[in-house]
C-alpha cells in the first residue's frame, strides 16, 4: 500500500505522469505556462448561518445578483468540491475559506471553429445562475470571486449586507433614430 502512495505522488509532482500526458504531443507545441503558487484548500468552516451569493453568468461577465442569509439550523461546514469558479474568503494575505462552484451549462474550453462539424458553442451568449452556499464567519476582510479558467478575478462585499446588488446590463440595442 505504501508503494501505491508513493507511485501516486510520483504522478501528481509531475514526474511520470507529466511525461505520459505529453506522448504524442507536437514537438512545436507551445509548452503550458507555469501555474502560480496556490494555496491548497483550507480547512473547512463550519457554521449555522450561511450566506447565499446569487451570482449571473451573461455572455462572459458575472454579477452579483443578491444576497441572502439562511439558517441552517445546525453548524455545516463548506463542501470541498471542483469547479471552474471559486469564493475565496481571505484574511490579510491568508486564505481561511474556498468554495468552489460551476455556472450550470458552462463547460470546459470550447473548441476551435473546425467548419459544420464543430459542436455547439454556448458560452458565448449564455445566460445562467446559481446560488453559492458561503459561511456566514466573522472572520475575513476581503472576499474575492475567481475564474479559475481565465485567471480573473472580482471583489465582492465581506462581510457582506442581505439584499440585492446588481442585474447585468440589459441587452445592447441600436440606438432609437426617432428618438429625438
Amino acid at each position: 500500500m505504501v508503494l501505491a502512495a508513493g507511485a501516486l505522488a510520483a504522478f501528481s509532482e509531475g514526474g511520470a505522469a507529466a511525461d505520459v500526458s505529453d506522448a504524442g504531443a507536437r514537438a512545436d507545441a507551445k509548452a503550458p505556462a507555469p501555474r502560480a503558487n496556490i494555496p491548497p484548500d483550507p480547512p473547512a468552516l463550519s457554521e449555522r448561518q450561511q450566506w447565499i451569493f446569487d451570482l449571473r453568468w451573461q455572455r462572459g461577465e458575472v454579477y452579483l445578483v443578491q444576497v441572502e442569509q439562511t439558517d441552517m439550523g445546525a453548524s455545516h461546514p463548506t463542501p470541498r468540491v471542483m469547479g471552474r469558479f471559486a469564493l475565496e474568503l481571505y484574511e490579510g494575505p491568508t486564505l481561511i475559506e474556498r468554495a468552489r462552484f460551476n455556472f450550470p451549462l458552462l463547460g470546459g474550453a470550447e473548441a476551435p471553429d473546425a467548419g459544420y462539424r464543430t459542436p455547439p458553442r454556448f458560452e458565448p451568449g449564455l445566460t445562467t445562475r446559481i446560488g453559492v452556499r458561503f459561511p456566514a464567519t466573522k472572520r475575513g476582510t476581503r472576499l474575492e470571486l475567481w475564474d479559475r479558467a481565465t485567471d480573473r478575478r472580482w471583489s465582492l462585499p465581506w462581510p457582506p449586507k442581505a439584499g440585492a446588488y446588481s442585474d447585468p446590463p440589459a441587452s445592447a440595442s441600436p440606438p432609437d433614430a426617432s428618438a429625438g
